[in-house]
């Protein structure tokens, strides 16, 4: 699920628990549509059969009434904060990808890389509850089987050293891929330095 499906299902959720709150009286459910973050266009149908309304610019709202009827507006920032606050902050931080380099045959990150992995620790430890999948990689210098085996203790090195660092997870992954998924595509045996990685996605 993309950040903007997540916004868009939390809103949604935030006005079904309005529903419900208000239970048999004058029930009403409020409906946001907010921007993608890539600025792509997003639509949202809000009603049944007939009587629908179709939410496709951003920051347009619309309000459903207990008899079905719909109210269509433009609303604001402030506005969807002072309604959907509470949820907006009960939401998990987004996923986050980090990028680690290694020299040629080795399992020790390079230099530049030592500033990520300091990166990816701060991130780490800003989350109450992580999980991290880790993915080890090669070029395609030396055998596939061999780079099979590299590019799994590339990803277990990292994996160690999260773990040595503090990491506190309550699932984390290390799995490798050889040279079957190269940034850069190359003929064989020739070295290239950004194919030799290990891609750290945080949840």
């Amino acid at each position: 699920m993309n950040s903007g499906a997540n916004r868009r299902f939390c809103y949604g959720l935030a006005g079904a628990l309005a529903l419900l709150l208000a239970g048999c009286s004058s029930a009403r459910t409020f409906v946001v549509l907010l921007p993608e973050e890539d600025g792509a266009s997003t639509a949202v149908s809000v009603g049944q059969g007939s009587r629908a309304t179709v939410l496709d610019t951003p920051m347009t709202a619309a309000t459903v009434d207990s008899g079905g009827n719909i109210e269509k507006a433009t609303t604001t920032p402030e506005e969807v904060n002072r309604t959907f606050g509470a949820a907006l902050a009960a939401q998990p931080p987004k996923p986050m990808s980090f990028t680690l380099y290694f020299p040629t045959g080795g399992t020790d990150l390079t230099p530049d890389s030592q500033a990520v992995l300091e990166a990816l620790l701060a991130e780490v430890a800003k989350r109450q509850a992580v999980e991290v999948q880790v993915t080890g990689h090669t070029d395609r210098v030396g055998t596939e089987a061999d780079n099979d085996r590299l590019s799994l203790e590339r990803a277990q090195a990292v994996r160690d050293m999260l773990i040595q660092r503090g990491l506190k997870t309550s699932f984390i992954r290390a799995v490798g891929r050889g040279e079957r998924e190269p940034l850069v595509p190359t003929p064989d045996e020739q070295p290239e330095p950004k194919n030799r990685r290990v891609e750290v996605i945080v949840r």
